[in-house]
């Protein structure tokens, strides 16, 4: 047999013999495997099926932009299905246009949906690293990320076509932009441009993306001060407004009306302020012009009108029922900060597509609610341990350093106060889970540290004490 040519790669300026790689990106890099790997698995061991609310909207109007339709939507008697159909904007466009460009390629396909939800949540794990590192230390950033790889809450909705992993890896990514970049440096217009479009990404995928700004600001306030912080945050809005600014043209143009994002806001905020508010997702029955709120996503000038009126009625209710408001305040903590465990319904489709074998969903139900719950107490309980080292005043922290070491706090503060405003779901706590994993595993070495420093001071006190007890007299 004729041995075969061997090919030479020859390019200007790169040898391949010289190229190295690190231990740290072998380690990131099988980390990020595991994490697709366990994704995937769960993907195919699960048989659930978008059949209604949010997942197949999502999925149908994904086909509707794959198949030229445009962000359009229609329904029959019992759900929304593919074709031609009426312009909306009720959800953000930001995860259907990325369901749109995958199905273009794959074909309609459920699975693809989910595999693709499996590989940016994957792809969130060096970010983890990365945010770990720069808020404790190397040693902390590597074993989040693993954490994150192998948690069991964030692989568990993977199959679930929600927008939240596209989400998480977009907002992980602006987030570790906020701690590494410094407002008050003449050249750094760069990486404010590049968090401006991020945070415009995260926008027009969840609401939530509009919190990056008070975010930064309050980061850069406690490292540059206000100078600066105003400074990187206008440079960043200004960019993430250009972002967005196609999109609310386009609303314009199709839907007759100034719609920034979509026209959900308006009904997550009637939602969430109504004598019968439970502080989740609960269809309210207000008929604003012989329409109910679920009959206004299929017809544009309902979709408008809702919007409008929804928006006016909740900020009215807000400003007449202060008492109620507090209660309903603490109605959506408590649903956001719920167990993931809610999940379950959607895996199952409502009972249709169980979980086998017999048992399988007591089991989930259970390994969720303690992985959940043991998380929440060792980041809180160890809070007071990290957040000591962050006062730069009494550690020597450099202000940078102390400001990023805060930002799992502010994040948190800032999300529940946006989710006070409008309602909670367990879901909603998915982007936090980075930062709540970071901060467990910094707070539990914080605190491990601390003991052992301790420890030497604590028995020298004691030995002291014992040495200085009287002898005891003999009989």
């Amino acid at each position: 047999m004729r041995a075969l040519p061997t090919l030479t790669l020859s390019l200007p300026h790169l040898r391949l013999e010289g190229l190295r790689v690190t231990p740290l990106a072998v380690w990131l890099g099988g980390i990020s495997l595991l994490a697709l790997a366990l994704r995937l698995i769960w993907v195919f061991y699960t048989d659930t099926i978008p059949l209604g609310g949010d997942p197949h909207w999502y999925y149908v109007v994904g086909i509707n932009i794959s198949e030229g339709f445009g962000f359009v939507a229609d329904r029959n008697e019992l759900w929304e299905i593919p074709g031609p159909g009426e312009p909306t904007a009720f959800w953000p466009p930001g995860y259907p246009f990325a369901l749109g460009a995958l199905f273009t390629v794959t074909g309609e396909s459920i699975t693809s949906a989910q595999v693709l939800n499996a590989v940016l949540s994957a792809a969130t794990v060096p970010f983890v690293y990365a945010l770990g590192r720069r808020i404790f230390d190397h040693r902390a950033g590597l074993i989040s990320a693993l954490l994150f790889a192998v948690f069991p809450n964030v692989i568990a909705g993977t199959p679930l076509l929600f927008p939240e992993p596209l989400f998480g890896l977009i907002f992980s990514a602006a987030l570790l932009l906020i701690v590494s970049v410094s407002p008050d440096g003449e050249r750094n217009w760069l990486p404010l441009v590049a968090l401006g479009f991020l945070a415009g990404l995260a926008t027009l995928t969840r609401g939530q993306g509009a919190l990056l700004f008070p975010i930064a600001g309050v980061t850069w306030l406690m490292q540059s001060g206000w100078r600066p912080a105003i400074r990187g945050v206008a440079i960043a809005a200004v960019v993430a407004v250009a972002v967005v600014a196609p999109w609310t043209v386009r609303n314009a143009v199709e839907m007759h009306a100034f719609i920034p994002i979509s026209t959900n806001s308006g009904a997550a905020l009637r939602v969430g302020h109504n004598a019968e508010s439970i502080g989740t997702t609960k269809w309210t029955d207000d008929d604003v012009g012989g329409f109910r709120m679920w009959e206004s996503l299929y017809h544009p000038e309902w979709e408008v009108r809702g919007y409008r009126e929804y928006t006016d009625l909740a900020i009215d209710y807000a400003l007449t029922h202060p008492v109620d408001e507090v209660r309903l305040a603490g109605l959506k903590t408590y649903h956001l900060y719920r167990s993931d465990s809610t999940v379950i319904p959607f895996l199952t489709t409502l009972g249709a597509t169980p979980l086998e074998p017999e048992g399988m969903e007591s089991a989930l139900r259970w390994v969720l609610d303690v992985a959940w719950y043991a998380l929440v107490f060792a980041a809180v309980l160890t809070l007071p341990f990290w957040v000591r080292r962050a006062d730069g005043r009494r550690a020597g922290v450099a202000p940078r350093d102390a400001a990023a070491r805060l930002l799992p706090v502010t994040v948190v503060v800032l999300w529940t106060l946006f989710h006070m405003a409008f309602l909670g779901e367990p879901r909603y706590h998915m982007p936090l889970y980075p930062l709540l994993i970071i901060a467990a595993v910094g707070g539990c070495a914080a605190a491990i540290g601390g003991v052992r420093a301790a420890a030497p001071r604590i028995g020298g006190t004691l030995l002291g004490r014992l040495r200085s007890l009287p002898a005891r007299p003999s009989p």
